[in-house]
């Protein structure tokens, strides 16, 4: 797991809760449904603004509606499915072949063979687009697993 302070996204992976013991609600005075419950399995928060590799103000807020709308802890979790999160995957692969993002500088340098220094260059959609197509595949086969992002 990855964690970066100045990242303005957090994609979390969660799972229903999976008790062994039942629980009462005293405010309804019934028991309490441990799928209404959510576990994380998995977090994550980027290096950098993903969104601010994108060159169309259009396609950025297209984006952020895809990702951040979409995928908010309150929407249910059936309709943050890793499914649903597979059509980001698209949008994302749109706004890449229209030539609407770009690469960037990062915060990280390299050293060349003749001691002198180098910008290591970075292009934070494709790296965000890389990153989600991975929890896609690594979780797509977890039962009723949902996935956040704030």
């Amino acid at each position: 797991m990855n964690s970066n302070s100045s990242s303005p996204l957090k994609l979390v992976v969660w799972k229903p809760c999976r008790w062994e013991k039942k629980y009462f609600d005293t405010n309804t005075n019934t028991l309490v449904e441990p799928t209404f419950y959510q576990d994380p399995i998995y977090s994550w928060e980027p290096f950098g603004d993903p969104f601010g590799s994108v060159t169309s103000s259009d396609q950025t807020q297209r984006l952020r509606e895809e990702l951040i709308e979409k995928f908010t802890l309150e929407t249910k979790p059936e309709k943050r499915g890793i499914e649903q999160f597979k059509q980001v995957i698209q949008v994302i692969d749109e706004i890449l072949s229209n030539d609407e993002s770009s690469w960037s500088d990062s915060e990280e340098f390299g050293r060349l063979s003749n001691a002198d220094s180098v910008n290591l260059r970075q292009h934070q959609l494709l790296a965000l687009r890389q990153h989600i197509q991975w929890v896609c595949d690594t979780f797509v086969n977890v039962p009723d697993v949902n996935v956040s992002l704030h």
